[in-house]
């Protein structure tokens, strides 16, 4: 039916009334046609009211967006393309969470009038399901930093601006529609660029502020969610474009896996990857923890070094250089989330954590701008000047 396995336990007792009273609640807010095509039999039951109800409570509580009454935990803001995924988001919330909702949308500039006809269908969705709409257009093309991908581009940009509609509107979160196949898509493309097991640990259910309810829902599943209740969806076609590599391991690597290895690859690299967020979160707890143990400031708006540049992150090094290398390289992927810059591959997170051993001068390009330099005592994260979004980890890099 398109549902991943999950690991909650059956419901029992107090939370079964829960779910049945949730799901109630749901059916008796719905307009009157709408209620009656819910009670009709022609809508399988995988796909009905009660069974998507119980799937949306059980990420709920498990995810914290809702109490273990079915009440939410504060306003929030859905990210709304207005693709399949994200319109079964935004229905899925619309249907069942009783709390505040914003349909936030970011129109990036780069596809002309159909860019424009997608964010004024969101506009129109949102407003006949008696939803809020933020609507932001932008210009990606003419935002981009040096050496910056359109694709990595719109990603800042729009993160960024889900950030500030997220405390415009008091949100407790933001929630995004990736679904079992996107996660799946990440495994691989996190591998065979050597981010190694924490690539492999895929994107993470809850980041910060964001958080994705859909990633044990099928892209086909949430599609026949929206078929079988006449709900449109608008269709992207850059993303037919084989050219971008995310699209290249949808349209390519993953049917050829799954005609020729296994019908249920993207379900088994989903499943492996939900595994392995337990190691990921661990190694991010013990990278917290190193961090604060070297650190020697982090300035909230960055401090001018002579040449201009601008100082993001010091350390002591004689410290960072009594650590494993292990350990070095957990550090140094922390303070790729502190600065909330882009995560470096294993290879490269091993190049530094050999250049930083000792007290050899070395200056390390990270990427995006950012350098690290070593001197005898110290090292150093800088930037060429103020970088704006650079700041705080809050961005998720993790997917699209």
């Amino acid at each position: 039916m398109g549902i991943g396995r999950t690991n909650d336990a059956p419901l029992r007792g107090g939370r079964r009334s829960a779910l049945r009273a949730f799901c109630r609640r749901a059916l008796s807010r719905l307009p009157p046609g709408e209620r009656e095509r819910e009670r009709s039999r022609d809508i399988p039951y995988a796909l009905s009211l009660s069974a998507l109800g119980a799937l949306f409570f059980g990420t709920g509580v498990r995810q914290g967006w809702l109490s273990g009454e079915g009440a939410p935990a504060g306003p929030i803001l859905l990210a709304v393309s207005g693709g399949g995924d994200s319109t079964a988001l935004l229905w899925l919330f619309r249907t069942f969470c009783e709390g505040r909702l914003v349909a936030a949308h970011f129109e990036h500039g780069i596809r002309g009038e159909e860019s424009r006809q997608d964010a004024c269908f969101v506009e129109e969705t949102a407003r006949r399901w008696g939803i809020e709409a933020e609507i932001r257009r932008g210009d990606v093309p003419g935002s981009l930093r040096k050496g910056e991908s359109l694709e990595a581009g719109a990603r800042r940009l729009r993160y960024a601006f889900f950030e500030r509609a997220a405390k415009k509107y008091g949100a407790w979160g933001v929630a995004l529609g990736h679904n079992r196949e996107d996660a799946a898509e990440t495994v691989l493309f996190h591998l065979l660029r050597g981010s190694g097991v924490r690539g492999a640990a895929g994107m993470p259910e809850r980041r910060g502020i964001f958080f994705r309810p859909l990633l044990d829902c099928s892209r086909d599943f949430l599609r026949d969610v929206l078929r079988c209740r006449g709900i449109e969806w608008r269709e992207d076609r850059t993303n037919a474009d084989l050219g971008y590599t995310r699209n290249f391991i949808r349209g390519k690597v993953m049917p050829l896996l799954e005609s020729g290895v296994n019908a249920r690859a993207a379900e088994h690299l989903a499943a492996f990857a939900k595994d392995l967020r337990f190691y990921r979160e661990e190694e991010e707890e013990r990278g917290g923890a190193l961090l604060k143990s070297v650190e020697e400031g982090f300035a909230e708006e960055g401090f001018a070094e002579e040449d201009g540049t601008e100082a993001l992150w010091s350390a002591r090094r004689g410290e960072v250089s009594a650590l494993r290398a292990e350990e070095r390289a957990i550090l140094f992927r922390a303070v790729g989330r502190r600065l909330g810059i882009p995560v470096l591959s294993r290879a490269r997170v091993s190049e530094l954590a050999r250049l930083a051993e000792g007290r050899a001068r070395f200056e390390f390009q990270w990427g995006k701008g950012v350098t690290v330099l070593g001197d005898g005592g110290r090292l150093l994260w800088v930037g060429p000047g103020p970088l704006s979004g650079v700041r705080g980890g809050a961005q998720d890099v993790t997917g699209e």
